[in-house]
């Protein structure tokens, strides 16, 4: 009997307990439905008169993965040739990708070149030479026709004298010769067939002489300067391309910054569908603040160009910094961070670029590019 009314202030307690949880419920739900559950956080807000925002900061220009060369070939990481935090110049490589496929290749095009030079050298030559080579020929067929008109003279007049010794009567007979006997010795004269002969190879010449005239007179020499120029400006374009190739094996920084990671490693290999990058350079100079602004705060910034804001870290609001603003955007465009995403239905937003004033002030910590940050525009 006493164990059992030693448990009952115990019970009871239980009891009272339970029924205070009850009623509590009970008067926190009078009418029988859930309470809401709190509502989440805007990413902007107003404040006062003003309106405070979300925004990120960048570097200017903006920071990008540097990618592989823009070669259609595969190539294979020979050397890394930085560290991940070493500041680097402009111009400065980066990483040497295995030359061996391209490294001939500047030197043939350029022997192409020198080929193409040549041709052009002696297209101009006999541009130049021409007019002359038609005096030249013009020369000769006039050359030839006075040989061939001398030597007609010079038949007509052995022929005459020939005839006049046809016209003589036969010694023994006294008789003069019929038309077959004049014939058959003109025939027989060797003297005449010899001087004959020689006109007609005369003709000949003269005949095969101004073919070559008309065949000069023809012959395009203006088009063979502009081919041979052409065969140049194409052996140039292919040793620049022969040289962008042997070039593109070394990559080289484009700005200056600091190397803030390299994903590279010696003996990977990149090619036109390589997705990944080489490293990533966040380049030195000034930080901006790329807020963010959803449209039912857009009229508070609104002509803001030039106003003074507060720019706060998303992390700890103990820390404030100075900034300007730029430019107040004129198109609602998806977030930067949505823009690859396969959203259906993107959030729009209009940005604000701001200048930060000074992003390492003494006593606080520097903005670093990427850092989330509330702007304040009063």
């Amino acid at each position: 009997m006493t164990v059992r009314w030693k448990a009952v202030p115990w019970a009871a307690g239980v009891v009272l307990l339970a029924g205070t949880l009850l009623g509590a419920r009970l008067l926190d739900q009078a009418d029988g439905s859930p309470r809401p559950a709190a509502a989440p956080a805007k990413p902007a807000a107003a404040v006062g008169g003003g309106v405070t925002v979300l925004g990120t900061v960048m570097s200017d220009p903006a920071e990008a993965p540097v990618g592989p060369p823009a070669v259609a070939a595969l190539l294979t990481v020979e050397k890394i040739l930085v560290a991940e935090g070493q500041t680097v110049a402009v111009g400065e490589p980066l990483v040497k990708f295995d030359d061996a496929l391209v490294r001939e290749k500047p030197a043939q095009a350029r022997a192409g070149l020198a080929a193409a030079r040549e041709d052009l050298a002696k297209a101009e030559a006999q541009k130049a030479g021409h007019p002359l080579q038609l005096q030249g020929q013009e020369l000769t067929i006039r050359t030839l026709r006075a040989n061939l008109k001398e030597g007609e003279a010079e038949y007509a007049i052995g022929q005459a004298q020939f005839e006049r010794v046809l016209d003589t009567r036969l010694p023994g007979s006294g008789q003069l010769r019929n038309p077959a006997e004049r014939e058959a010795d003109r025939s027989e004269n060797l003297e005449l067939r010899k001087a004959n002969e020689t006109l007609n190879t005369l003709r000949a010449k003269i005949e095969g002489e101004e073919l070559k005239l008309r065949g000069l007179k023809l012959t395009p020499v203006d088009a063979d300067v502009r081919a041979a120029a052409a065969k140049i400006a194409q052996s140039t374009a292919t040793v620049a391309e022969a040289q962008n190739a042997l070039d593109a094996c070394t990559l080289k920084a484009r700005v200056a910054g600091v190397v803030e990671r390299v994903y590279a490693t010696p003996g990977q290999t990149f090619g036109p569908a390589s997705r990944s990058p080489v490293l990533w350079i966040v380049p030195a100079g000034k930080r901006v603040v790329r807020a963010e602004v959803e449209s039912e705060f857009a009229p508070r910034v609104t002509d803001r160009e030039g106003t003074k804001v507060s720019i706060t870290d998303s992390n700890n609001f103990a820390f404030t910094y100075e900034g300007v603003v730029r430019r107040v955007g004129t198109a609602y465009l998806a977030k930067r961070s949505q823009q690859d995403a396969l959203a259906l239905t993107p959030t729009c937003v209009l940005e604000c670029v701001i200048d930060v004033t000074d992003p390492a002030p003494a006593g606080k910590p520097p903005l670093r590019v990427g850092q989330p940050v509330r702007v304040s525009f009063p």
